[in-house]
C-alpha cells in the first residue's frame, strides 16, 4: 500500500512538472520573433494563430509582471458597482461575493472574438462553481469589424446556459471621458493611464473583494495557472477560517 501511494505521488509530481513546462509554450516557426515584433500578437494582427504557433514570442512581446493591490475590508466601492449585459439587463457586482472573479476587456475582432470567448468558457469549466468571468467587449480602433459585427453582436447576446457561462457585458469604453465606471475604478486602483487596447487586461478579484490582481496580456495557459492558484488558495483560506471558527465555538461549549 505504501509503495503504491509513493508511486502515485511520483506520477503526480512528474505530471505537475510537465504541465509547468508546457504552460510556458515554445515557438513552432523560426519566423515567430519577427511576426511578434511586427504586431501579429495584437488583436488587429493574427492573435489566435500566434497564440497557437508562437506562444513564446508573444509572451516575450506582451508580458508584463502582474500587479497586486489590497483594499480595506470595509471598502465597498467594488461591491457597489454594476454593469449591463449585452442584452441590456443590469448585473449587480454584489452577486460576485464568494467567487473568484475575472474581469477582462475583449476586442471585437473578426475571426478572433468567438475563439477568445471559447478559451474563457473552457477556463470557466475548470472551476464552474468557484469562478465568475465578466467579459467587456470593445471596438478596437485599428480593426475594421464591419463584415462580422452582426455575428459578434448576436454572439454577445447569447443568454447564460449550460454551455455559455461567461457573462458578456455591453460594449465598453476603456479610455476617455466615457470610460465605463468599472474600468474607471480598476484603472484608478492600479494608477493606470489609458489602457492599451492591444492587450487583454485581466483583473482578478478574490471572494471578499479585498485583493485585486492585474495581469497584462496573459496567454490562456498562463492565465489558467493563475486562476487555479486563486481558486485553490482563496477557498482553502476560507475553509481553514471556517474550520477554525467551528473549533473555537466547540471549545467554548
Amino acid at each position: 500500500m505504501a509503495t503504491s501511494l509513493l508511486l502515485l505521488a511520483l506520477v503526480v509530481l512528474i505530471l505537475a512538472q510537465v504541465a509547468s513546462v508546457a504552460s510556458a509554450g515554445t515557438d513552432l516557426h523560426k519566423e515567430c520573433r519577427e511576426w511578434a515584433e511586427r504586431g501579429d500578437c495584437a488583436p488587429n494582427g493574427r492573435p489566435y494563430f500566434m497564440q497557437q504557433n508562437c506562444p513564446e514570442s508573444c509572451h516575450k512581446k506582451t508580458h508584463k509582471e502582474p500587479e497586486m493591490k489590497r483594499v480595506d475590508d470595509d471598502d465597498e466601492t467594488f461591491h457597489d458597482l454594476s454593469a449591463r449585459y449585452a442584452s441590456g439587463k443590469r448585473f449587480e457586482f454584489d452577486n460576485l461575493e464568494g467567487y473568484v472573479t475575472v474581469i477582462v476587456n475583449t476586442a471585437r475582432v473578426c475571426d478572433f472574438t468567438e475563439l477568445f470567448y471559447g478559451s474563457l468558457e473552457h477556463m470557466h469549466s475548470v472551476h464552474p462553481y468557484a469562478l465568475e468571468i465578466l467579459a467587456f467587449p470593445f471596438d478596437h480602433s485599428q480593426s475594421d469589424n464591419s463584415r462580422c459585427i452582426a455575428e459578434i453582436e448576436a454572439f454577445e447576446k447569447k443568454k447564460l446556459s449550460k454551455t455559455h457561462h461567461v457573462r458578456i457585458m455591453q460594449p465598453t469604453k476603456l479610455n476617455g471621458p466615457e470610460t465605463h465606471p468599472v474600468f474607471r475604478y480598476l484603472k484608478g486602483l492600479f494608477d493606470m493611464g489609458d489602457m492599451d487596447e492591444n492587450f487583454a487586461h485581466y483583473f482578478f478579484v478574490n471572494p471578499d473583494f479585498t485583493v485585486f490582481e492585474l495581469h497584462y496580456g496573459a496567454s490562456y495557459k498562463t492565465l489558467k495557472h493563475f486562476v487555479d492558484n486563486h481558486v485553490r488558495n482563496d477557498y482553502d483560506h476560507q475553509y481553514d477560517n471556517a474550520m477554525g471558527k467551528i473549533a473555537s465555538n466547540w471549545k467554548k461549549t
